[in-house]
């Protein structure tokens, strides 16, 4: 299956499977439901939208549009990791079409597609047709014969562990959150070191449970500088980064 984020385009993104690219489902990610822009901007966008799927329904490919807000680069991302994992969960094939939409969108899909080791492609245009009768026909990029498509080399980048992730993201979620309510969060979350009733351990318990939390997830995500620890009142407490909420973002947690 592919993603495509998708602007005022439409040889970019159909163009692949007029000339035999086979796939089964597309995810159209688009803003004409998702953000409050003038009247004008959502109906050219919209057209775009229909002219798309139009062609690809007529290719036989499901599509699936997806409200996304492809100028918000941390909800971008959210949206299209949250796709990725799902559909990787399933055993499928996943692509991502960098080029159907803006430059924000293009960095946007080959982070994700790095980060979760898919498929990233970027269509070559053989011309331009902005403030041309033919962008109707083509939206801004012309892709005329056999497009020439470039496949993207993902670089290994390493993300936290599962444990790790889970806590960072519920530190995005809960800022300023605690770090009794946060064993206790990771805890009915399954993992096993931290499913205890913190208040009925004994003195030492209690310190080796911390030492234990600080140890693997605090200082990690700390070292990684995703966190900071704060005190509210006696208490350490946590908050996320602005490099962390990129994290978590691209987590495919959110």
């Amino acid at each position: 299956m592919h993603i495509i984020p998708i602007g005022y385009e439409s040889d970019r993104v159909v163009a692949p499977f007029r000339s035999g690219y086979k796939v089964n489902r597309v995810y159209l990610l688009s803003s004409v439901e998702d953000v409050d822009a003038p009247t004008t901007v959502l109906e050219k966008h919209q057209f775009y939208v229909d002219k798309v799927r139009k062609e690809l329904e007529g290719l036989g490919i499901i599509v699936i549009q997806v409200p996304t807000n492809l100028i918000e680069y941390l909800a971008l991302i959210q949206k299209i990791s949250k796709i990725v994992i799902e559909e990787k969960q399933k055993g499928n094939l996943v692509y991502i079409n960098m080029s159907g939409a803006g430059r924000l969108t293009s960095v946007a899909s080959t982070l994700v597609g790095m980060v979760h080791n898919v498929k990233v492609y970027y269509v070559d245009a053989t011309g331009y047709a902005d403030k041309d009768p033919r962008m109707i026909t083509h939206g801004y990029s012309i892709v005329e014969g056999t497009p020439n498509i470039t496949m993207l080399a993902n670089f290994q980048i390493n993300m936290p562990n599962e444990i790790q992730l889970k806590a960072l993201v519920k530190i995005y979620e809960n800022e300023g959150i605690k770090t009794i309510d946060l064993i206790e969060y990771l805890g009915s979350e399954g993992f096993g070191d931290y499913l205890v009733d913190y208040y009925r351990l004994s003195r030492n318990e209690k310190t080796a449970l911390i030492m234990k939390f600080n140890r693997n997830i605090v200082d990690k995500l700390s070292d990684s500088i995703y966190i900071t620890k704060i005190k509210l009142g006696r208490e350490n407490a946590y908050k996320i980064t602005n490099t962390g909420k990129y994290i978590a973002s691209i987590s495919g947690l959110m």
